[in-house]
């Protein structure tokens, strides 16, 4: 709720500057002014929920992930009936746990300490200190020219044996004397390391009439997921659902659309062309999307895009955009395999109509 609050105050503000309201004292009365007004009202919900809800969850055995997962697309009310539709696709992923491997990998904690940072190597070299003859243990093999007997110095005096002395030092077959001082020390050495900021999440959704059923429920549950870890780690995380048409939307932004989108039905054909410009050009366009993490929700029965997308697509995942695939159903071959660092293969079961639906 308090998430769901503070948006809110931020969507007023926002009404405001669209009104032509810029003097930041102005804004600061007014935010000020909205939030005197609406906390008591939010506190009083707040109280009743917290009386009600949990004993609820309690006795319908609802996990804390599930309620987090729910409550973060309800906007701040409590509705059973919402709350049941979007648990049941919360829930597909325990049945389905691909679904949180993928989540797992997007939703990693990449080094955002800057540009670059410092990490500390450590290691052990050999040293070798001579002292006395009485340091001497014993007799071994090498290269060491400090540490010749004289016999092989002889050799390497001596014009006939001076190539046999070579091939013994090539080869390390010198005999050497062994020290007590001959000992491991340890090393520590500084390297510096490029650090990956922590980018957007782009999911590039097929809502095509092949991923009608239980493939779209899949991935709605899938983005689900990908919110509540956007909120998080305060990720931008932009959907892209493609079918002939793409339309992207910021889902932590505007999370009652991600509610409608998820009542809207697949359907049409597949036209990947049209979605991976729009990717493309949102990647170059905003240099915060320069790290991004694109995944690629699909059964991939797609065609293939030519060879000036996918030149494209290289040239970013060289520069740091990492791209992911999920391909939900059977698994086919795709050429756009080749350009994902980790592709994920999801087979469902087909859930049989009702008896009822049967003639």
């Amino acid at each position: 709720m308090e998430q769901n609050f503070a948006d809110s105050v931020e969507a007023r503000l926002a009404f405001m500057r669209q009104r032509g309201v810029t003097d930041p004292y102005e804004l600061a009365q007014i935010e000020q002014d909205y939030i005197t007004e609406r906390q008591p009202k939010a506190q009083a919900l707040l109280d009743k929920y917290l009386e009600t809800v949990p004993q609820w969850l309690e006795q319908h055995q609802c996990s804390d992930d599930e309620f987090a997962q729910a409550w973060a697309l309800m906007g701040g009310v409590w509705n059973i009936v919402e709350f049941e539709r979007i648990r049941h696709i919360v829930r597909l992923q325990y049945q389905y746990p691909q679904v949180l491997q993928v989540a797992k990998v997007l939703g990693r904690v990449a080094d955002d300490e800057g540009p670059a940072r410092v990490a500390l190597g450590t290691g052990r070299q050999q040293r070798v200190e001579h002292s006395t003859p009485s340091d001497i243990e014993g007799v071994g093999v090498g290269n060491d020219l400090s540490a010749l007997l004289p016999l092989e110095l002889a050799q390497m005096a001596d014009a006939e044996l001076d190539s046999l002395f070579a091939y013994k030092f090539a080869t390390r077959r010198l005999q050497t004397f062994s020290y007590k001082s001959q000992i491991m020390h340890p090393s520590h050495k500084l390297r510096l390391h490029r650090a990956r900021q922590k980018g957007p999440m782009v999911v590039c959704l097929d809502t095509s009439a092949s991923m009608q059923g239980v493939p779209s429920e899949i991935a709605h549950s899938l983005v689900v997921k990908l919110l509540q870890l956007a909120l998080k780690q305060n990720r931008d995380l932009l959907l892209i659902p493609f079918a002939v048409q793409a339309r992207p939307f910021d889902v932590r932004r505007n999370r009652s659309r991600l509610l409608d989108f998820f009542r809207q039905p697949a359907g049409g054909d597949t036209d990947a062309t049209a979605m991976l410009q729009l990717t493309i050009h949102t990647l170059c366009s905003k240099p915060e999307y320069g790290c991004a993490d694109v995944l690629l929700v699909s059964d991939f029965q797609i065609p293939m895009p030519s060879d000036d997308l996918m030149r494209q697509l290289y040239l970013m995942r060289d520069n740091g955009t990492m791209f992911f695939g999920l391909q939900i159903g059977e698994t086919l071959p795709n050429p756009l395999f080749q350009l994902f660092d980790r592709i994920w293969h999801l087979p469902y079961e087909t859930r049989s109509a009702p008896w009822f639906i049967h003639k």
